[in-house]
C-alpha cells in the first residue's frame, strides 16, 4: 500500500481516480486542486507518489515537478494527463516525472503505472512515428519545438487554447510584461509571421 496525492483541477478526476487507488489498495492522503496546493501539501505530508496532471492553474505541472525534485529524490510522481504523449512524454521524463499515462487510455491502466513505478521502474509510453509525414517543413518545425523551454512550452499552449495574456500571466504568476515577452519570444523563436500563425503551428504540432 502507498501514501497517494492526487493533484488534478477537475473534481471528477480526483474522484474517478481516488476510488480506483483505493479499489486497488492504496492510501490517498490529499487532492489539490492547483499547483502551488499540490507543493504544499507533497511538502507537509511527504507522500510516496502524486498523481500529477500538467494543465493545473497556479503553477503548471513542470512547475510542479521543478519544485518536487529539489524537495526530495524519494517522492514519485505519475504524469496523469490528456496532453499528446509524443509531445510531453519526454519533457515530463527529463523534469522528473517516473511515468505518463494518457487519460484517453483505460483508468486501469493509471493503477498499473502505480504498481510499475512502486517497483521501482519507469514508464514513458513510446509512439510509432513511422507513418509521420517526413517532409523538411515538418522536421523543421519539430526542431524548433525542441529549442523550447518547458515554461515557453506553457505558454504556448496558453495561448493556442485562447487565453488572453493577462490571463496567463496571472495563472502562471508573471506579470503581464513578461507573459507578453514570452509570446514575442515565441513569434520569434518559431519562426512565424504573427500571432495567428503561431496558434496554427502549435495546433499542427499537437501542443493542445
Amino acid at each position: 500500500m502507498a501514501r497517494i496525492l492526487i493533484a488534478d483541477d477537475h473534481a471528477v478526476v480526483r474522484m474517478a481516480v481516488r476510488l480506483l487507488l483505493e479499489k486497488g489498495g492504496h492510501e490517498v492522503v490529499a487532492e489539490a486542486s492547483c499547483g502551488l496546493e499540490t507543493v504544499r501539501m507533497a511538502r507537509h505530508l511527504t507522500p510516496d507518489l502524486v498523481i500529477l496532471d500538467i494543465d493545473l492553474p497556479r503553477l503548471d505541472g513542470f512547475g510542479v515537478l521543478q519544485r518536487l525534485r529539489s524537495e526530495s529524490d524519494r517522492m514519485k510522481v505519475i504524469v496523469f494527463s490528456c496532453l499528446d504523449l509524443s509531445r510531453y512524454a519526454i519533457r515530463c521524463s527529463r523534469a522528473g516525472a517516473h511515468a505518463f499515462v494518457s487519460k484517453d487510455g483505460d483508468l486501469p491502466e493509471l493503477l498499473s503505472a502505480v504498481q510499475i513505478v512502486l517497483a521501482g521502474y519507469t514508464l514513458f509510453p513510446t509512439t510509432d512515428f513511422s507513418s509521420v509525414d517526413t517532409s523538411s517543413r515538418l522536421a523543421s518545425e519539430e526542431v524548433l519545438m525542441k529549442s523550447l523551454s518547458d515554461r515557453e512550452l506553457t505558454v504556448l499552449r496558453q495561448l493556442a487554447s485562447g487565453r488572453r495574456v493577462k490571463d496567463i500571466a496571472q495563472e502562471l504568476m508573471l506579470s503581464e510584461k513578461t507573459a507578453s515577452t514570452y509570446k514575442a519570444r515565441l513569434i520569434i523563436k518559431l519562426q512565424v509571421a504573427n500571432f495567428l500563425e503561431l496558434v496554427d503551428f502549435a495546433r499542427r504540432n499537437r501542443v493542445i
